[in-house]
């Protein structure tokens, strides 16, 4: 196995550089279900948002002569977000492509982070491309958002602190754009020999993964629309696909309707703000979707950065 592939490696790595985020029983989610319910708090992971793991992880695996060039990314905001801190704790100059509707949080938050942003396309597929363009015309080192060995394995490392702090959990179900997330914990679970079931989680009219598995190759949708923008891919990775062909997860989907239900239900009965990709995995619960005996689950929450604009309206 590639060595990038490394869950433990990346964890040993992270150590210094992530958060442990909290696991905590949300009582209205275990109330509804009748089983107990707890949610990774990925939303309060250093950049509101699960993605800094594999950003860092990447960026420190990077070698001096990539790094020198400068590195240039698409993102529909959190991965930007990740490879912006990364760069700026590495020291070296980071351009994040972003699509026209990303949140003004994640743009405004990138900068901070000393990143440039570059608003192009109508979607995260159409920023990808136009970023690898300008790594071409402008010699820079272009980096996946979740189609890579490195930001695989930093995901990982969310399965393994579950683990290690509730054992007895019996299934984790996490959201699905582009792969990165389920593809990590699916790596994690072979790694260490982790016995959850693992579930993803896809928006209705954005669910590229599951188009690919059922088509059985790589599948581009020819439309996509869904409120979730941190998981609005049209393509999966094909290290991601073939990741999810290899194991096999339980791959669900959820409407916008139980998307907004479950972001408004945490942060009624939880107190709890995320956006709504982190949404994503409650939704199923809430939906009923998920068809288990199982009595400990686990929801990855991935991350928290939604527009204070939008949060008002929500209220």
């Amino acid at each position: 196995m590639n060595q990038g592939f490394k869950v433990a490696q990346a964890a040993r790595r992270l150590q210094s550089h992530i958060i442990k985020t909290p696991l905590v029983e949300i009582e209205a989610l275990s109330e509804r279900t009748g089983k107990r319910v707890f949610v990774k708090l990925e939303s309060l992971q250093r950049t509101g948002a699960f993605k800094f793991r594999g950003a860092m992880n990447y960026m420190l695996t990077l070698a001096q002569d990539e790094a020198d060039k400068g590195v240039i990314t698409a993102s529909s905001g959190n991965h930007g977000l990740g490879m912006s801190l990364a760069g700026m704790l590495r020291g070296l100059s980071c351009t994040v492509v972003m699509p026209e509707s990303a949140p003004e949080v994640k743009q405004r938050r990138a900068r901070q982070y000393g990143a440039t942003v570059i608003l192009a396309g109508t979607c995260y597929d159409e920023a990808q491309e136009h970023a690898k363009l300008l790594a071409a015309e402008r010699s820079l080192t272009y980096v996946p958002s979740f189609n890579h060995p490195a930001i695989i394995a930093g995901q990982g490392t969310i399965l393994k602190e579950i683990m290690e702090e509730l054992p007895d959990t019996e299934v984790v179900l996490a959201p699905v754009g582009g792969g990165g997330l389920i593809s990590g914990l699916l790596l994690a679970r072979d790694e260490y020999g982790f016995s959850p079931a693992l579930v993803g989680v896809e928006p209705v009219n954005a669910a590229c993964m599951q188009a690919s598995v059922a088509n059985g190759k790589l599948t581009t949708l020819s439309h996509m629309s869904t409120v979730a923008d941190g998981v609005a891919v049209r393509t999966p990775g094909h290290l991601n696909f073939a990741m999810v062909e290899r194991f096999n997860p339980q791959l669900v989907r959820v409407s916008d309707a139980s998307i907004l239900a479950a972001q408004k239900f945490l942060l009624q009965e939880a107190k709890l703000i995320v956006e709504t990709a982190g949404a994503v995995p409650v939704a199923a619960l809430l939906s009923g979707l998920l068809q288990t005996e199982a009595k400990t689950i686990v929801c990855v929450v991935s991350g928290a950065n939604l527009d204070l604009s939008y949060l008002r309206d929500m209220i």
